[in-house]
Order: structure tokens, then sequence, then C-alpha cells
């Protein structure tokens, strides 16, 4: 905000709480898939192992 805005007293416009909004929603969805990937067990087992996976050969 600029410092006249400040010195002003006026208010946040409207744009910046929808801003808010939206982060707050995106954070939130983030947030659900994280866990929902925890729970699933998503992040368990060894990283390390999947690139060697890629050079196994198939018969």
């Amino acid at each position: 905000m600029c410092p006249n805005c400040i010195l002003n007293q006026a208010g946040l416009g409207g744009a910046y709480y929808g801003a808010a909004v939206i982060c707050i929603i995106f954070a939130l969805v983030a947030l659900g898939i994280y866990l929902w990937g925890k729970k699933s067990g998503e992040f368990v087992g060894d990283e390390e192992e999947a690139k060697y996976t890629v050079f196994e050969e198939k018969h």
C-alpha cells in the first residue's frame, strides 16, 4: 500500500480481500491433498529405489 493510503487510513480494496481468500483456499486444498497422500501411503517407502527401477530390464 502507498504511504498516502496509510496516512489517510484508506481501507484495503475488495481485490486484496479476494486475493487473500483465493490464497487461503489454495493453501487449504494443498494441505488436503498432502494429508490425503500421507493417509493413503504415498510418502512411505524408499525414495532412492525409484531412480533404480528405471534401469531395471523387463523380460
